[in-house]
């Protein structure tokens, strides 16, 4: 009888432990992919970029492919948008702000936000500028 329960206890032991060594061993975590602020635009180089109007300002944020914030490649951006309340589109630049990732200006914005925004990246030494045209909404 003491054979039986000794098996049978060795049996259930055998049993159990390869399923608990597999539950402590961790398993590798993946990196969880970021979140955008603003609209999202996929760049053709690789990474995205977020256009987004903060306290009535437009800002242009850097991401790379996992969408995590990324010092910015380009210098300054050239923004236009066309407006109701007259008959030329208003225009903007946009320059290096005290965050590396983003781009930034001061010239407020009227409402509505609901226009084409026409996006020009530049970078200093190149002639080539990085351009988008976008149905821009913040709403």
């Amino acid at each position: 009888m003491k054979r039986v329960a000794f098996f049978v206890l060795a049996g259930l032991l055998v049993w159990a432990l390869p399923g608990r060594a597999r539950a402590d061993t961790p398993a590798p975590a993946e990196e969880k992919e970021g979140t955008i602020t603003g609209l999202a635009i996929q760049r053709p180089q690789g990474g995205w970029i977020g256009v987004e109007i903060k306290s009535g300002c437009f800002r242009i944020t850097f991401y790379n492919d996992k969408k995590k914030p990324i010092a910015a490649d380009r210098t300054s951006a050239v923004l236009r948008w066309t407006v109701h309340y007259q008959p030329n589109a208003e225009r903007t630049e946009l320059v290096g702000s005290d965050e590396p990732a983003v781009l930034t200006n001061s010239y407020p914005v009227k409402e509505p936000h609901t226009f084409k925004l026409h996006i020009a990246l530049m970078k200093d030494g190149s002639d080539e500028p990085e351009s988008y045209v976008v149905d821009f909404n913040s709403d």
